[in-house]
């Protein structure tokens, strides 16, 4: 193989491609000649302290030099790169008297073409049979040329190049699709491409399959990257909807510059509503990015009432690059609707429909660099529709003081005291906040003066102190901790008793007052290993490791409260004029608690020769066994809380159970089911009773290289994570991968609460809550795929749910049917739609919407 090196002046971006592998040859030519006069060896270098760029050529099989017609042939694999410059073939030959360069493919052993011309500059890549150009006219001849862009295909049968480089050509071809023979393309029957502007063409129409179609259109002008044009954007059409037939995002797009873009779009119903939608998106790069996103609605209710409900909308997305300003951070994430209402838009699917809540920030931050202090401004706005409230929080002040340990450099023992002093750090946090609730319906009225009215305001502060000691030989840890936190409120309560409604009343009083809460607690914590050896060939070991902690909290009741008689028919009641403040504080009395807490994990060990390092083979089989409690010295009675009962079990890796359980130690009446205060134990000869039991067990079934791929599916979602993949993330078994053959999984859900509150609407003891999920999917071809998801209600052996969903890989298009028969969402859609982004638009969505008013 013949491979040389040399260095050339570099090449102006001016000058074309031809006109850099004339050079490049020319210099080889030269090299050549030198190499055969002069140079014993197979190479030659040429230095040069004006050269810049590099150029290497060779080819696989031989290069000839032909003096006497000063011509240079480059035969198998002949290649000339630069830097991100590339040029192969099969053959290239350099012509220097007629000032011409001819590439071409060449034929393997079976007369076969291969090795066609290639050329690449970064995103760009351009193949033809044949290429042939003159450096005296500036002129080309092409055969056969194939031009990638991003994700443009464009061929060109016939082409040629003029000296102002643009290339006039016939019998193209116009396509996304990346075969040899695409799925479909547009036939172009003559066109002229400008390099980096557009693409003229005259009459065009659209082929599938090879086979010709009646859709086309008599000339059309297509943008190249470096360009960017506006134009209109295909609507999609809605046979059927609540609001009658439809025409959803008709839209125009136009940039503004190379920061702006905007997207306008307009949706029109039979029966009288409408809307309108503009899209702005703006980035600066290494600066910051974001979209914002205003839409304006108008329902018609029709005859008779022929009422009109507006409804207006705002989606502000802002991300500020690190890069830009490392100590300053803005950012938004808002989602607003002015009807506080999800279920009523004119996008037939809503893929908001079963949304309650709403919530809107606008965050700006700022850090001090060497400094444990950030501060921050937010400006939030929470909606709901369920208790159709709005709380708008403007503003939000936060300064934070990050863990500092005043005593680290102060002292110098090394004893058990000393390092607890070391590791003392404290926190200090303020909060300063101004917020009002209010009904939706002053927010739809436009009352702006009662939303006014309800504002609360005040600060909050907090500091704690922490530290933790470890004795004897780090085998017992100890942990103890304060926490004080001030409050200072601008608004109070002051009850008084009301004898129209005979009960009491709150009269809000603009008067300052301040709260103050204290917690100090202490923990020890140890752990204890026990192993438990099997007999066996296996030697399987069980090792046990438990987690005991035991501390104490004292929390004093500092604050004052008020009694009085303003209850019902005067009866005295105990509250805090605080409790409905923004910064409210309770009734509770001082409590002085002893906490205990255990978690146990259970691994088994055995031999096993598939593990070829250490030989043994480890399964978890109990993940975490826990129980947590109190026992309240300074309650009257009821001292003992109730257990929490937690267990994760995870034995292998396609089955996981998780059960969570609430016993009580404290007696019951039978007829209520009311908790009494005296212990189980000396009443009913019994420990006590659940509460409440919750169990969970999904599993998920396929095969090993299919798990090996879901694995993996949680990650890949994460690196392209946005809002829309916040429920794959996490749940990736739930993602469409052709790549996977199969799966399915279970997810069993079962509650039993006991019932505290029974009566004649609720006589059951016992309440028995148990889902049943099953989602799966199957690719019954290599491109066909069927995915379903049921939701059974096994208490009443009901489907409440039920989602099929059929699509079709067809490589550069897919196609998707959603059928939704059962449920309050019932509806189905047929799409078919380019996968390339560059023709998002080109969709065809036949639907039917779920009903609803």
């Amino acid at each position: 193989m013949h491979f040389n090196k040399f260095t050339l002046l570099q090449v102006t971006k001016k000058c074309s491609i031809p006109n850099f592998i004339f050079v490049a040859l020319l210099i080889m030519l030269v090299s050549s000649v030198s190499y055969a006069q002069t140079t014993p060896g197979d190479s030659i270098i040429i230095r040069d302290d004006s050269f810049e760029d590099i150029i290497l050529y060779g080819a696989r099989d031989s290069i000839y030099s032909d003096i006497k017609k000063r011509q240079i042939h480059l035969f198998g694999d002949a290649h000339v790169e630069s830097e991100g410059i590339s040029m192969r073939a099969g053959y290239i030959m350099i012509d220097l008297n007629n000032n011409e360069i001819y590439a071409r493919y060449a034929y393997d052993k079976d007369s076969n073409r291969v090795e066609y011309p290639v050329f690449s500059e970064g995103s760009e890549k351009i193949t033809a049979t044949s290429i042939r150009y003159n450096f005296n006219t500036d002129k080309g001849y092409i055969e056969e040329l194939k031009i990638q862009q991003d994700e443009i295909f464009l061929y060109m049968g016939v082409a040629k190049r003029h000296p102002n480089e643009q290339i006039h050509f016939k019998e193209g071809k116009f396509t996304t699709c990346n075969l040899e023979e695409p799925h479909y393309h547009f036939q172009l029957s003559r066109a002229v491409m400008i390099p980096e502007k557009r693409i003229v063409t005259g009459p065009m129409n659209l082929w599938i399959k090879g086979v010709p179609t009646f859709l086309g259109l008599p000339y059309s002008v297509i943008p190249q990257q470096k360009e960017r044009t506006h134009g209109l954007l295909f609507p999609e059409i809605v046979p059927l909807s609540v609001y009658g037939f439809g025409v959803q995002n008709l839209g125009y797009y136009y940039p503004i510059n190379d920061r702006l873009q905007t997207t306008a779009y307009v949706n029109l119903y039979s029966r009288g509503s409408w809307g309108l939608r503009n899209v702005l998106d703006y980035a600066k790069r290494y600066g910051f990015r974001g979209s914002l996103d205003l839409g304006f609605q108008q329902f018609k209710s029709g005859f008779p009432a022929n009422q009109n409900n507006n409804k207006l909308s705002i989606a502000w997305i802002h991300s500020k690059e690190l890069k830009s300003n490392p100590y300053w951070n803005f950012s938004s994430n808002v989602n607003f609707i002015s009807d506080n209402q999800s279920k009523n838009n004119l996008d037939p699917l809503n893929p908001q429909y079963f949304n309650n809540s709403f919530n809107s920030d606008i965050n700006l931050q700022r850090l001090f660099p060497g400094k444990p202090l950030s501060m921050g401004m937010k400006i939030s706005v929470r909606q709901n529709s369920l208790s159709k409230t709005v709380a708008l929080i403007a503003p939000v002040y936060n300064l934070n003081m990050t863990r500092v340990f005043p005593f680290r450099d102060v002292v110098k023992s090394n004893n058990g005291l000393a390092q607890m002093a070391k590791r003392l750090g404290v926190t200090y946090n303020l909060e300063g906040q101004n917020k009002s609730t209010f009904a939706d319906s002053l927010l739809t009225d436009g009352d702006l003066a009662r939303i006014s009215e309800q504002f609360l305001n005040g600060f909050n502060q907090n500091i704690g102190i922490q530290t933790t000691g470890a004795f004897f030989k780090n085998t017992l840890k100890f942990t103890p901790s304060l926490t004080y936190g001030n409050k200072i409120n601008f608004q109070q309560i002051r009850k008084s008793y009301d004898p129209i409604i005979n009960n009491s009343s709150n009269d809000t009083l603009f008067v300052a007052g301040m709260s103050h809460d204290l917690s100090m607690q202490g923990s020890f914590t140890t752990m204890l290993y026990s192993y438990y050896r099997y007999a066996g060939k296996k030697q399987a070991l069980m090792r046990h490791i438990m987690t005991p902690t035991i501390g104490v909290r004292y929390v004093p009741q500092l604050n004052t409260l008020i009694t009085d008689s303003v209850g019902i028919d005067k009866q005295l009641v105990t509250y805090s004029p605080f409790e409905r403040s923004v910064y409210s504080a309770g009734t509770a009395k001082t409590s002085g608690q002893l906490t205990f807490g255990v978690n146990n994990t259970f691994e088994l060990k055995r031999k096993s020769d598939k593990d070829t390092i250490t030989g043994f083979k480890k399964t978890r089989i109990i993940d975490m066994l826990s129980a947590t409690g109190y026992y309240d010295f300074m309650r009257d009675s009821m001292k003992l809380s109730d257990i929490n009962l937690n267990m994760r079990v995870n034995p292998i890796e396609w089955l996981n159970f998780v059960a969570n359980s609430v016993f009580s130690p404290y007696n019951w009446v039978d007829s209520t089911g009311a908790t009494t205060s005296d212990f189980a134990v000396t009443t009913r000869s019994t420990l006590g009773r659940f509460l409440r039991n919750d169990f969970a067990t999904t599993i998920t079934i396929t095969s090993k290289a299919s798990r090996e791929i879901l694995n993996s599916n949680q990650e890949n979602v994460l690196n392209n994570w946005n809002a829309d993949y916040n429920y794959y993330l996490l749940h990736p078994e739930y993602v469409l991968n052709y790549a996977i053959p199969w799966k399915l999984s279970f997810s069993h859900v079962y509650s039993i609460n006991y019932n505290t509150n029974i009566s004649a609407l609720s006589p059951e003891k016992l309440i028995r809550v148990q889902t049943l999920v099953i989602n799966g999917d199957l690719s019954f071809t290599k491109r066909w795929k069927l995915a379903s998801t049921l939701n059974l209600d096994l208490q009443d052996f009901l489907l409440t749910n039920v989602r099929f969903n059929l699509s079709r890989n067809m490589h550069c298009w897919a196609l998707n049917f959603y059928w939704t028969p059962i449920g309050t969402n019932k509806s189905f859609l047929f799409s078919l739609r380019n996968t390339s982004s560059l023709f998002q638009s080109a969709k065809i969505d036949l639907r039917k919407p779920p009903v609803f008013l």
